[in-house]
């Protein structure tokens, strides 16, 4: 993989670790009205809502990234 590509690399693991952050952000949210809740995967929707906000923000950290890289 080419050194420009750093982005890509930033993007992903962005996504993965923000999206990990995320789910238990959710969880912490639900046990607030209901303590006896255990840990769980949200549904489909609410899944899907998390992911998209989450790789929005991945894939413009992963551009800021690398149009930083490029003036350094």
């Amino acid at each position: 993989m080419k050194k420009k590509n750093i982005g890509w690399i930033v993007g992903v693991s962005t996504f993965a670790l923000f999206m990990t952050e995320g789910i238990v952000h959710y969880n912490m949210g639900v046990r607030a009205d209901d303590p006896k809740k255990k840990f769980h995967i949200p549904n489909r929707n609410a899944l899907g809502e998390i992911a998209l906000i989450v790789g929005i923000f991945s894939i413009l950290n992963g551009v800021i990234v690398n149009e930083i890289k490029k003036v350094i």
